[in-house]
């Protein structure tokens, strides 16, 4: 089951559960009363998650999630609104019980249900605006104390921005930037990797290594975002008189992961998985090269990607390293150079 279903499952369960709690407490402890919050709950948390899922997270929900904040904010309040007033009068009107027409029980169980409303949408807009998962990781505490973990950290660059920002002027690229960060943003979540940072025209992801999770996956993630950039960058052209090009660096290595501020707070990494990636990001710029691999991660990697196009480049000095380390680059798909055996053994030795 992939990370999306997984946490529809559990968002759908764990409403429910609410509304079953609720129709138990409504009715006095009966056992009718968790039936009824049940037949109520489940739609509207289907319904409510299925729009998040297949709108708000997918590539259809570009536009929408390009308006303002306060517009998509709306949207969503009125989709789920619509929902819960959508799933009690069919409820009451497919399964009348006594009392089903008491007008009191059905302004209260509105009233339970825009309050739930209201918190998880509440927390689901902080957790769009920290990031996917950032809210829960603060709040549980995960990171309050520093640990350390394993990650594949990607740094993404767009080729000429500098002149294109003194040829655009400083409003047209920033919006040029907007789009390209959007355009990014799903084939990285949907490879499940996280948005770590902005900085400047650099885009900063990273996955976590979990126990018997493969790095291929961050892998093909760096290479279909790749791939999205380009095939906008005609468009993006059109728009701006500017296409768009990016190169990235991409790296596996262990990080410490902590809480840092006060007024503001967020969760930071630092350490050898972040700092090689953005050197090899450089490399990738030194060599007008789309992507620079370390030898660390291709020789983790599953036989799949033994399709894509990549070749060694030899060994390059990092600064903190205290040896050199082996580094490959993945060429753009008309490069025509082609990933062979011997590669992944020479990462591997």
């Amino acid at each position: 089951m992939s990370s999306r279903a997984r946490t529809f499952a559990v968002a759908v369960a764990l409403t429910t559960a609410a509304s079953a709690i609720y129709g138990v407490v409504a009715a006095d402890g009966s056992l009718n009363g968790a039936v009824n919050g049940l037949l109520a709950g489940f739609p509207i948390s289907v319904s409510i998650l299925a729009f998040e899922t297949l709108v708000m997270d997918h590539p259809r929900g570009f536009a929408l999630r390009r308006r303002p904040f306060a517009v998509t904010l709306l949207v969503r309040f009125v989709v789920w609104g619509a929902a819960i007033i959508a799933s009690l009068v069919g409820m009451r009107l497919l399964l009348p019980w006594p009392g089903a027409s008491d007008p009191f029980w059905f302004l209260s169980d509105v009233a339970f249900g825009f309050t739930l409303l209201f918190v998880a949408l509440t927390l689901s807009s902080i957790d769009r605006l920290l990031g996917p998962g950032t809210l829960l990781r603060i709040l549980t505490g995960k990171y309050h104390h520093p640990r350390e973990e394993e990650r594949i950290f990607l740094f993404l660059d767009m080729q000429g921005s500098t002149r294109a920002a003194e040829r655009l002027g400083n409003v047209a690229f920033l919006a040029l930037l907007g789009e390209c960060i959007a355009i990014a943003t799903q084939p990285l979540l949907a490879s499940q990797g996280e948005i770590y940072r902005y900085i400047g025209d650099e885009i900063c992801a990273c996955w976590p290594v979990r126990n018997g999770s493969s790095p291929s996956s961050a892998f093909d993630g760096a290479i279909t975002t790749l791939d999205a950039l380009d095939a906008a960058a005609q468009t993006l052209e059109t728009r701006y008189g500017f296409a768009p090009k990016f190169r990235g660096g991409l790296h596996i290595g262990t990080v410490a992961v902590g809480e840092i501020g006060d007024a503001r707070r967020e969760i930071a990494f630092l350490g050898d998985g972040i700092n090689v990636a953005k050197r090899l990001e450089e490399i990738a710029r030194e060599r007008n090269t789309r992507l620079v691999v370390s030898g660390n991660l291709m020789a983790r990697l599953s036989g799949d990607t033994r399709q894509r196009q990549v070749r060694p480049i030899g060994d390059k000095t990092i600064a903190g390293k205290a040896r050199p380390i082996k580094v490959f680059e993945v060429a753009r798909p008309d490069a025509g150079i082609f990933l062979k055996d011997t590669f992944f053994e020479q990462a591997r030795g």
